[in-house]
């Protein structure tokens, strides 16, 4: 891509009056933290892990330098443009907030719809249902994704959320879980569980119209019993 060009045409964008996007208005702010790099990237990977471009105003610093290329120079640049910016964003309607397995379903849809990836997603809530921090990972592969139980253990237990929805996506159009799957959303109870976090689902998206829900079907109840920490010591004892 030629960045200089790229540049020029959302600045002509912003002079014209056209539609920014909200990833388009990132790059624009990262542009100056990053004058000779191309900021698409990084965007996507911001607005991805927080949401909203409030959800990235929200973040604090060490949330911020989590994401792959931010360093805490631009973390800090993010921050002062936030405390600038967020009487503009103080609409509680920018909030995500998921009340029922409709909502849910929904808002996978509208995450997973355009992947050509396969996708993991994890979706942090407080007691209120709102959308407090997303984790997104792609192994760049059609057909697999992986994640480290280390990694997910050291963010469950950093963000302390109230629950927790898994999402991701099957590019082969069945939704149907996978013995795979059952394993790692038993992995996802013992850390919930562990961390005193309600997991409240595990969906799998082929289509808007092929969303297999764990809560749905049952499948998280047998699954909590089985892989619930309480569960497991109990069923250790002699």
């Amino acid at each position: 891509m030629n960045h200089e060009g790229h540049r020029q045409r959302l600045y002509e964008k912003l002079k014209t009056g056209g539609y920014l996007h909200e990833h388009e208005l990132l790059e624009m702010l990262l542009f100056n933290a990053y004058p000779r790099r191309n900021t698409n990237a990084i965007a996507h990977s911001l607005l991805d892990a927080f949401g909203s471009l409030r959800g990235v105003f929200d973040a604090d610093i060490s949330a911020l330098t989590e994401i792959y290329g931010v360093g805490e120079s631009v973390a800090c640049y993010l921050k002062c443009v936030a405390a600038c910016a967020m009487p503009a964003y103080c609409d509680e309607g920018q909030d995500v907030y998921l009340k029922n397995y409709g909502d849910f379903k929904e808002f996978v849809a509208r995450r997973l719809r355009k992947k050509t990836e396969e996708t993991l997603e994890l979706y942090f809530f407080d007691k209120g249902g709102r959308v407090k921090y997303i984790y997104s990972r792609t192994d760049f592969d059609k057909h697999k994704v992986t994640a480290q139980s280390k990694e997910l253990s050291a963010l469950i237990a950093a963000r302390k959320p109230y629950g927790l929805l898994i999402a991701h996506n099957h590019l082969t159009g069945d939704s149907s879980p996978s013995a795979q799957d059952d394993k790692f959303t038993g992995e996802m109870e013992v850390l919930c569980s562990l961390n005193g976090v309600t997991l409240y689902d595990h969906c799998i998206y082929a289509s808007d119209n092929n969303v297999f829900s764990y809560f749905d079907t049952g499948k998280i109840d047998r699954i909590r019993d089985a892989y619930n920490v309480n569960a497991l010591i109990k069923n250790q004892k002699p």
